[in-house]
């Protein structure tokens, strides 16, 4: 009998570290960009990874990548002092290496927001130790692969 349920035990505790290690872990970055890095740390990262189209209204810059798989370009929002960063937006590469959004959110607690042919999911992270609150967005028209990522500050989305 003590075998039997030494066994049920060991089975019980391999599945359920299977499903632990089975749900996405929230997405913290894209590419290393991060809410609340700051400015020049953000564009030290970014001139390694491609070029800078152009600005728009100052606080908003569109990045062209050179040589990513997965993703073309990426939008960068600092703040009012436009010294951090708010949010990033990564766009998808045409013909690129494609993610689930089941790899960057866990769809079973994301709020999803679908209609045919137009999937949003968007899941919101707390605040812990020095890293702000945010929230995480994965887009797409595709059922099962993301077109866009974004991570936002939820304090300061409102700007």
């Amino acid at each position: 009998m003590t075998r039997k349920y030494l066994i049920y035990a060991f089975c019980t505790a391999v599945l359920l570290v299977g499903v632990q290690f089975a749900q996405a872990k929230p997405q913290k970055d894209i590419l290393g960009l991060r809410v609340g890095m700051s400015k020049d740390s953000a564009v030290s990262r970014l001139e390694k990874l491609g070029r800078k189209d152009h600005d728009e209204r100052k606080q908003q810059e569109i990045w062209t990548l050179r040589s990513d798989s997965h993703f073309s370009h990426i939008i960068v929002a600092y703040d009012k002092e436009y010294k951090n960063i708010r949010f990033v937006t990564a766009k998808m590469r045409d013909n690129g290496k494609r993610i689930r959004y089941s790899d960057v959110i866990d769809l079973d607690k994301a709020v999803s927001r679908n209609t045919v042919n137009n999937y949003h999911y968007t899941l919101e992270i707390p605040a812990t130790g020095k890293r702000p609150a945010y929230k995480i967005i994965a887009r797409g028209t595709d059922k099962e692969f993301l077109t866009y990522l974004a991570i936002e500050d939820i304090d300061q989305q409102q700007q």
